[in-house]
């Protein structure tokens, strides 16, 4: 064989095993193999009309690679099986590029949708399983939004979340769809989460746009939160603004509280700022609560600064009662000399 044929054989080789190792192994499993020549929406709406329960399923590329993780080989679908004795493994640290998205249909309608590791056996309690392997990201992530926008709330997390982790160019933008005002604020918070949660920058610029500029305070105050999570350097600089800037005090106030969890001692001075100078009293003893869950000592060391230089007296007796709830030595020593003056 000539070189060339050689080399142009392994390639195909090499993509036939790739593509067998998308598919996870079933057990108990009636397994057929089905195109999507028509889309996935399409085949989907086909097979709600089979009488019996079916499994259908497919492998998408996703944004960031996952570990396995699992304890467990086995991944029961229907129930689980406590009597099984050999499913247990270790926890792996293999990363997969992959996942293995499925929808149990039923009752003519997807009544489920789980995500998994190609890395785990798929136990489908006898039920057939339908695989689908030429599934597009683009088409996967079109037909898990129009599931999402169904306001079906027992599909929603498994939905948004699974659009979340597709590595397409069209995922951030469905998730920006669905966390649009234009749709209601329990689907709009999932996906503000798995923004924040999985795409890093991109998803980051979207949160920074609504904490800026939309109207539902409500909104915002849940995106306190969600910056917390995302992994961009500017976002704890978008949470402070939010602490000082927002015209809702109780956004105003979550964000103190978030700023304290996860930014530490860099953002002492500002809890301490907003401490002295909000015009909402309310607002500055919630400052001095957010400087108390500051991280080890630094909690202490700020709520004795408060406590000793504030010029509001609400403010110093907000900083005196939580250093009373504080089990650090210094906490103690200070209060006792109030006491003995």
């Amino acid at each position: 064989m000539r070189p060339l044929a050689r080399t142009l054989a392994a390639i195909a080789l090499f993509s036939a095993a790739a593509a067998f190792a998308q598919q996870p192994q079933f057990i108990h499993a009636n397994l057929i193999t089905a195109t999507t020549a028509h889309g996935l929406n399409a085949e989907l709406d086909i097979l709600k009309g089979e009488a019996a329960p079916l499994w259908v399923g497919y492998s998408i590329p996703v944004a960031e690679k996952v570990s396995s993780g699992w304890s467990s080989r086995i991944s029961y679908l229907e129930a689980d099986h406590p009597d099984y004795k050999d499913d247990t493994i270790e926890s792996s640290n293999i990363s997969y590029d992959h996942a293995v998205i499925l929808f149990r249909i039923a009752n003519h309608a997807i009544e489920k949708i789980h995500v998994d590791h190609p890395d785990r056996q798929l136990d489908a309690g006898n039920l057939r399983v339908v695989w689908l392997p030429n599934v597009t990201p683009e088409d996967s992530i079109a037909t898990l939004k129009s599931l999402a926008l169904q306001n079906d709330s027992k599909l929603r997390d498994s939905t948004v979340f699974a659009i979340s982790i597709h590595q397409s160019s069209a995922t951030v933008p469905a998730l920006i769809s669905l966390a649009s005002p234009a749709n209601d604020r329990e689907l709009r918070e999932k996906s503000a989460f798995w923004l924040a949660n999985q795409h890093g920058h991109e998803g980051f610029t979207v949160l920074k746009r609504f904490a800026r500029e939309d109207s539902d305070a409500g909104f915002r105050e849940k995106l306190t939160f969600d910056l917390t999570l995302t992994k961009d350097p500017d976002a704890m600089s978008e949470l402070i603004r939010m602490a000082h800037e927002d015209s809702s005090p109780q956004v105003r106030k979550q964000a103190q509280f978030w700023m304290a969890m996860k930014g530490g001692k860099v953002v002492a001075g500002d809890l301490r700022d907003i401490s002295e100078n909000d015009p909402d009293i309310q607002l500055r003893k919630s400052a001095v609560f957010a400087l108390s869950r500051l991280p080890g000592d630094e909690a202490t060391t700020q709520l004795i600064h408060v406590a000793s230089t504030s010029k509001d007296p609400a403010v110093r007796k907000q900083a005196v009662f939580w250093l009373g709830q504080s089990s650090d030595p210094r906490a103690l020593d200070y209060l006792t000399h109030l006491l003995k003056q």
